[in-house]
């Protein structure tokens, strides 16, 4: 009786890992050479940002590097600066990175990421 309540703890416990290693997704987003990035207190008034802009450097680097580790999400997140390239919206909050498909007319949020203290902080004092 107790070989079987340990097999199925071990069991059990590959089920919850499997599950949550299945939660998490690899997003390669790579910026345009030039994209908008709009403010959240003014969408009606982008700016213009390209590789020799310290924003999109920083963005750009933090994407390369944080592939992994996305979760999916069908969300609306309020504020923050959005950047726009290509067919993907990315939005920077104060804590998190959120993925927009703007392939149809209303963009819609399908992954996001948590940010670590200091990371982007480039855009996020632009937030505040």
């Amino acid at each position: 009786m107790e070989k079987h309540i340990m097999q199925s703890r071990v069991v059990l416990l590959i089920v919850l890992l499997i599950g949550l290693m299945g939660c998490t997704e690899s997003v390669d987003i790579q910026l345009e050479p030039e994209v908008r990035m709009y403010f959240s207190d003014k969408p009606a008034q982008p700016i213009v940002i390209n590789d020799k802009d310290e924003v999109y450097v920083s963005l750009n680097t933090w994407l390369n590097e944080n592939k992994s580790d996305w979760y999916a999400t069908s969300g609306r997140y309020p504020g923050g600066v959005y950047v726009k390239s290509g067919d993907r919206g990315i939005q920077v909050t104060q804590t998190k990175v959120i993925i927009y498909s703007t392939t149809t007319k209303e963009p819609r949020a399908i992954y996001i990421h948590d940010l670590k203290r200091g990371e982007l902080s480039e855009i996020v004092k632009l937030v505040k």
